[in-house]
């Protein structure tokens, strides 16, 4: 009896979402686009130059450990944790 309760309650919990869904995209449908342009920009230079970051690459692992609440000389300590 308790199965069939459950198995109820999780069909009407179905219909009941597909009502919404459904009534959801009708208002969408309803909703005008206001925007008669594209999202996107065009650039003459869209991609990254290689190199240029020797003083930030030469620094990182300073920065890292500086970061970092725990650590030695060369590691982060971190918690290890069992799942």
């Amino acid at each position: 009896m308790v199965e069939k309760t459950k198995e109820s309650i999780k069909e009407k919990i179905k219909e009941e979402s597909k009502e919404m869904l459904d009534r959801f995209a009708k208002a969408l449908e309803k909703v005008e686009n206001e925007f008669d342009y594209d999202f996107f920009v065009e650039r003459e230079k869209f991609e990254r130059e290689e190199g240029g970051c020797e003083e930030y690459e030469a620094n990182f692992k300073k920065m890292m450990l500086e970061n970092s609440p725990k650590h030695d000389d060369n590691f982060v300590i971190v918690e290890r944790k069992s799942w």
